[in-house]
């Protein structure tokens, strides 16, 4: 997605490097397939967690990813699936309604997928830092902050309807160009959008996880172990008590950070190249006379404005173990479901009469096995009820 007329070609001329385009196409094409099934895998485990295997209700944490998976998709049919396809055309062939609908919705997905990361990042630190009063608020406090998210991306979507119209770019040549009417146009418009997609939501994260991180570890400080037991054995119980509940905060400490470092570390690293190049490209005037600039690298970094939307889902199943698991389970009874189908059998299968089918004159048509336990071991379901307690 370019914001302005970037080009992988140049305008006076109606041919393009058939190289450069196969690289284009293929980076695109590999990031709208990680961007999609990252984010159907974890609306799929979002949705076995709720309705099919343990029909739990969904934290608030879960909805705000909820609503960044769906940002992330839109960021892939609506951004990534346009510019792919019209790289594969070269010129734009949609017309000029079609030309204002792409170009509305291309910048929609990250700034839905910025905005609600940062609602996400602002709900957990009032949970962590402040949690005598996040206990008065409601779940309607964090649709509003949803919604609310919704609302400025659709806003600061608009000014692609002005900037972008599909015209003449050479005689008999049309293709979906922005014009700016004043001198400084090109060059204020990408600033605000890079100060509005980007520069204010890492602010955000910055504050926020930093605060997040900074309560938790005070909050695992547990004073005053001697002095709650009125006798000896009370005394002990309840040391036992606060070291497994120090053990567990401190692993949820180290969980965080490492969450922490991965999300800021990854929003920088995936949504610095494009913002990058746009501001140098707008910014330099010999920017366009550089060779770097009508090279590959550019042209592959001018690309990868929806990097992040690839990257969150596999971040969010990385760092939570229940969706995780629960995805992992139902995808091992699916492929479990298709191995009859493929001609294999399982060993040993079992036949109706419950002998095993191998030793048996009986039926050798296999059985499904039964469902694979959500937890392997109770420490791990102690880890996962906590984190759904500190998620809350």
């Amino acid at each position: 997605m370019a914001l302005v007329n970037k080009t992988f070609e140049e305008v006076n001329e109606d041919t393009r490097d058939e190289y450069l385009a196969q690289w284009e196409i293929t980076t695109l094409s590999s990031i709208l397939a990680l961007t999609l099934v990252g984010n159907i895998f974890v609306l799929f485990a979002l949705y076995l967690r709720r309705y099919s295997i343990s029909k739990k209700k969904l934290t608030r944490m879960y909805f705000f990813i909820i609503h960044l998976s769906i940002a992330d998709l839109l960021t892939g049919l609506f951004s990534v699936l346009p510019q792919l396809a019209w790289d594969i055309t070269f010129r734009f062939q949609g017309g000029a309604l079609l030309c204002k609908l792409v170009k509305y919705g291309q910048p929609l997905g990250p700034y839905l997928s910025s905005y609600v990361l940062t609602v996400t990042a602002l709900d957990r630190y009032h949970a962590i830092c402040y949690p005598l009063s996040y206990c008065g608020t409601t779940s309607r406090q964090s649709r509003v902050m949803v919604y609310c998210a919704w609302v400025i991306a659709l806003t600061f979507c608009t000014p692609q309807l002005f900037v972008f119209s599909y015209q003449e770019v050479m005689p008999g040549v049309f293709d979906c160009w922005a014009t700016f009417e004043l001198s400084y146009g090109e060059q204020a418009y990408v600033t605000w959008y890079s100060f509005s997609v980007f520069l204010l939501p890492l602010c955000v994260l910055l504050y926020t996880y930093t605060g997040i991180c900074m309560g938790i570890w005070r909050n695992s400080n547990v004073d005053g172990l001697t002095e709650i037991g009125a006798n000896g054995s009370l005394l002990e119980k309840n040391q036992n008590h606060f070291r497994n509940r120090t053990l567990l905060i401190s692993r949820a400490r180290i969980n965080t950070l490492k969450q922490t470092i991965a999300v800021i570390s990854l929003y920088i690293i995936c949504s610095s190249p494009f913002i990058g190049c746009q501001l140098w490209a707008s910014w330099d005037p010999q920017a366009s006379s550089s060779p770097f600039y009508s090279g590959t690298t550019f042209t592959i970094l001018a690309l990868l404005s929806s990097l992040n939307s690839c990257v969150n889902p596999w971040i969010y199943l990385a760092f939570n173990n229940e969706l995780r698991r629960t995805l992992i389970s139902r995808l091992r009874q699916l492929i479990r479901l298709r191995l009859p189908l493929m001609g294999h059998s399982y060993s040993p299968s079992f036949n109706r009469y419950g002998r095993n089918s191998s030793s048996s004159s009986g039926s050798n048509r296999p059985t499904l096995t039964t469902p694979v336990s959500r937890y392997d071991d109770l420490s791990t379901a102690a880890s996962c009820s906590f984190s759904m307690h500190m998620s809350q």
